[in-house]
């Protein structure tokens, strides 16, 4: 221990004695994490599973920015990370967060290598959120930006090694300018008979003026065959384009048209498998009237789309959460060691097993949690209408929403008949203090989204599968930067569902019936202090449980204290 931090000591101080004559920065994180859980199910049924479970952690990100010159910056980050319960070093770990180089080279192109964050558009690279977020109160969700934070999970990028470049050029007539942006990954080392995989592309958009853009976009995959000979080889590319046309009306009334179309290929080379297609390939389309009320802060989105059956985008289609894994809390329960599946609660005290690379395959989902849309906007086999309505305020309801969307299988699966599926989410911070006239913050989060999917025919084939749920959160502050917070996710769900179930090249081989008839809830409450936006400390009680009303499945909850303080810097 005491060698490893020597070590670290001077590696840093060359950077600090030259940051003296340069310029540099420092800056990081640092967190202290302490779990106490405990598992309530009926002792008849559990005789064997410990029902408390303790487990905390401190860590510290330290990482040192370096300005060689005024157009380069050079990010090394390092991780020392402690787990309680070692002693004198036992738990101590000691590793490379980040690394990244970038600059603008001519005063024109920007660059970054090493470590970077890439996105592009819903349906080429997107990482699109998880489930069970519906406008979630603070409770919850400054948990959830602690695994964000560990994941890499800015916004909707996805973070990859390699490089990236942008760059635009601007035109005194005709056009506005151009802007590029192109960027080459590594996504698998070759080894056990499996070549090395890139993942690279770029996009080139047209800026004819502040009116109108035009774009094209594109995405690949594909393994270097070289550098395992005679081994399989995977390809899948991307390509779209997109339009954004925006006019005034009238005064402070804007309407345009936002689209964006394309196509996608994946081949399968050299497989042995007999299932292995030689080409999957699928158009889309998305295209929605988009009105801005700037006066009343209102936007509206009215849309159609139709996502092919066969449509495969690893970048735009990759979940953050694998269902197919199990919680790392209470994995089996039961004295038959039945596995316990991923629930909501898992997500936020980062239990589940999280996608930190783009997957060539569909990871399995919950279709009791989204069946729509299990793979986000690029979900394959969609088609039908969206209504999307935000409105924004500077008092009481801040950013209310309300998004509607009607869809239907482009192609039937296991039936000529379609699934038709209907999702209404709505969501709204209520500011009561702007109304009461409290200098302190009084605010109540609020969130339900309802799901219906349905499919007729024969009592083998219909589908009825409703799901409520609601995201409840309110912050009082009573004391200057002190806060009470509380907290709900309260989801019912009742109906029978049809999971595909796909092979390794993303087949539908059968399916999986579901009966569904349960309640999911979990509760929060706690006490938060901010010594400022980016440092807090927090201590919380959180309970989650779920009741089926089938007596062959097992009802359980589990309770949770913990203990947290994180800081910025």
């Amino acid at each position: 221990m005491r060698r490893n931090l020597f070590i670290f000591a001077l590696m840093l101080l060359p950077t600090l004695m030259w940051g003296q004559r340069q310029k540099f920065q420092i800056n990081g994180a640092a967190r202290g994490y302490y779990f106490v859980n405990n598992l309530d199910i009926e002792d008849n049924i559990d005789t064997t599973t410990t029902r408390r479970s303790n487990y905390g952690h401190t860590l510290l990100d330290m990482g040192v920015s370096v300005f060689p010159n005024a157009n380069t910056e050079v990010l090394g980050m390092f991780r020392i990370r402690n787990e309680l319960g070692g002693f004198w070093g036992g738990g101590v770990s000691f590793n490379v967060r980040q690394l990244t180089l970038k600059g603008v080279a001519g005063n024109a192109v920007r660059y970054e290598v090493g470590d970077i964050d890439v996105g592009m558009t819903p349906y080429t690279l997107f990482n699109f959120q998880e489930e069970g977020v519906v406008n979630e109160g603070d409770v919850f969700s400054l948990r959830r930006d602690i695994v964000y934070y560990d994941m890499f999970y800015n916004d909707d990028n996805w973070r990859m090694q390699g490089g990236q470049v942008d760059f635009g050029l601007d035109f005194t007539s005709g056009i506005e300018g151009i802007d590029f942006h192109g960027f080459l990954t590594r996504q698998r080392a070759a080894g056990a008979n499996v070549p090395e995989r890139l993942y690279g592309g770029g996009s080139f958009t047209i800026r004819q003026s502040e009116f109108l853009s035009v774009g094209l976009n594109s995405v690949n995959v594909f393994d270097l065959l070289q550098t395992i000979p005679d081994s399989i080889q995977y390809k899948n590319n991307v390509h779209t384009a997109t339009l954004d046309y925006s006019r005034p009306v009238n005064g402070n009334f804007d309407l345009g048209l936002q689209a964006e179309g394309g196509f996608s290929n994946a081949r399968y080379i050299n497989y042995m498998d007999a299932r292995a297609p030689e080409l999957q390939s699928e158009y889309f389309y998305d295209a929605a009237l988009v009105a801005d009320l700037e006066d009343k802060g209102l936007e509206v989105r009215l849309g159609y789309k139709d996502i092919g059956a066969d449509f495969l985008s690893p970048g735009a289609q990759t979940k953050r959460i694998d269902y197919s894994r199990f919680p790392g809390l209470y994995q089996q329960l039961t004295n038959d060691v039945v596995p316990r599946p991923v629930s909501y609660a898992d997500f936020i005290s980062a239990n589940t097993e999280n996608s930190f690379r783009i997957s060539e395959e569909l990871l399995a989902y919950n279709a009791a949690y989204n069946n729509t849309t299990p793979y986000g906007t690029a979900t394959p086999n969609r088609a039908g209408v969206y209504l999307q309505a935000i409105r924004s305020d500077s008092t009481g309801f801040r950013e209310s929403f309300l998004r509607v969307s009607a869809l239907q299988q482009s192609r039937g699966t296991g039936t000529e008949n379609k699934k038709q599926f209907l999702v209404v989410e709505a969501g709204t911070d209520v500011f009561l203090n702007d109304y009461l006239g409290w200098e302190k913050m009084l605010k109540l989060d609020l969130g339900v989204r309802f799901e219906n999917t349905s499919r007729s025919g024969e009592v083998f084939e219909a589908i009825d599968l409703n799901s409520t749920f609601a995201d409840i959160g309110l912050s009082l502050e009573f004391v200057d930067n002190f806060d009470i917070l509380a907290g709900a996710k309260l989801m019912n769900v009742e109906g029978n569902a049809f999971v595909n179930q796909r092979n390794r090249f993303n087949l539908i081989e059968n399916f999986n019936v579901v009966n569904y008839d349960f309640t999911e809830n979990t509760l929060a409450a706690g006490l938060r202090y901010r010594f400022n936006d980016d440092n807090i400390i927090s201590a919380q009680f959180q309970r989650f449980n779920i009741n089926h009303q089938d007596d062959a499945l097992v009802d359980y909850g589990i309770s949770q204290f913990n203990f947290l303080f994180s800081s910025f810097f």
